[in-house]
């Protein structure tokens, strides 16, 4: 994927304007056809396989694929079942993404240079760090705001009183821009100012231009202690309410041939913000941050990824047509989480995408 350079961006911009034909009205409920695998070029055996290996670790609570638009896996365990919302933690960030596009497209917001601080008059201070001022949506979108990574600070953030002072207030350990620290806050700010922005709280608006035309339910969504709904956290669908933000970025935004999101958004939150060198985080390769997305690879296919603590995942991979959803214990520590994760990207790699076969 190519860096999008900046002189692209106000044609980019222009672009998502001028796209008038955004559906917003509301689908009653997106309803999935289902398939047998062997219609869809999968092999029963290693879904059946993979599903046996979910059960088996006891922390899975739902798996679901999808190929060519068509459910040929699904199982749910530990008191789930497909109609039973989960938390799904930071996938919340890619649902996210997807309405900051649409708050460009509907002219909510302007530019994604547009200054941070200046949403946040009532936050700033004489003696603040001057390079504050120098922070954008486009940094909160990439987090490069210049925080501190979350490990350092998520605990005494959430135990706040207002999480948005906060943020604003914690030291830069960076100049804004320089280098990615991931921080579930800097999305919380993103948050307030759709909210700011828009005039209506961040769950309105995802229902009016989002959900709504998706045909999905937030069943619930956490609030700060101001009011503002968790920016990058605190979502709960059904993974299969989950697959139909997979199925609409797999579709350059169009969902059953209705545009919902921007194709051009789609397309640039899906390149890379981040340039690192080759690497693994188990069996998931060559990993890149995108724009609240993340890319890679896995079995040398291209994917772009929704993630999760814990393994609450949205896996795409364009060139099979294949959606995998996860939901898993949430409710862990970082080395816990870190386990069940790779122990889903297993899951993937060594049952579910070899289960692919053009013969079946």
């Amino acid at each position: 994927m190519k860096r999008l350079h900046l002189i692209a961006l106000p044609l980019l911009l222009i672009l998502f304007h001028c796209e008038k034909n955004l559906i917003t009205s509301h689908f009653t409920s997106y309803t999935w056809p289902t398939a047998a695998p062997a219609d869809q070029g999968m092999r029963a055996d290693r879904l059946d396989s993979a599903i046996l290996r979910a059960q088996t670790h006891g922390f899975i609570d739902g798996l679901l694929v999808i190929r060519n638009g068509f459910i040929v896996a699904e199982r749910y365990f530990n008191g789930y079942d497909a109609s039973k919302a989960h938390d799904i933690k930071s996938v919340s960030k890619s649902f996210l993404s997807a309405l900051t596009g649409l708050a460009f497209h509907h002219g909510y917001l302007d530019s994604l240079d547009e200054k941070v601080l200046e949403y946040f008059p009532e936050y700033v201070t004489a003696d603040m760090d001057a390079r504050k001022h120098q922070i954008t949506i486009r940094h909160l979108l990439t987090m490069r705001m210049g925080i501190d990574d979350e490990s350092n600070n998520f605990g005494d953030l959430y135990a706040s009183p207002n999480w948005i002072k906060g943020t604003l207030e914690l030291p830069l350990v960076n100049d804004p821009g320089q280098r990615m620290l991931y921080n579930t806050f800097q999305t919380h700010l993103l948050s307030a100012i759709l909210t700011k922005a828009s005039g209506m709280d961040t769950k309105k608006l995802a229902q009016k231009h989002l959900t709504d035309p998706m045909g999905i339910t937030i069943d619930y969504w956490q609030q700060d202690p101001q009011g503002y709904y968790w920016g990058g956290a605190g979502m709960h669908f059904t993974p299969r309410e989950m697959a139909v933000l997979g199925k609409l970025y797999l579709n350059a935004g169009r969902l059953d041939g209705a545009q919902i999101v921007p194709q051009e958004w789609v397309e640039f939150t899906l390149r890379p913000s981040t340039h690192f060198q080759p690497n693994s985080w188990g069996s998931w390769e060559n990993y890149n941050y995108a724009y609240l997305w993340w890319l890679g690879q896995m079995n040398s296919n291209n994917m772009f990824l929704a993630y999760g603590w814990g393994g609450q995942f949205i896996a795409c991979f364009p060139d099979l047509n294949l959606i995998i959803i996860t939901t898993a214990n949430g409710q862990v520590n970082l080395d816990t989480a870190t386990v069940q994760e790779w122990a889903i990207f297993d899951i993937m790699t060594q049952y579910i995408i070899p289960a692919i076969d053009e013969n079946v």
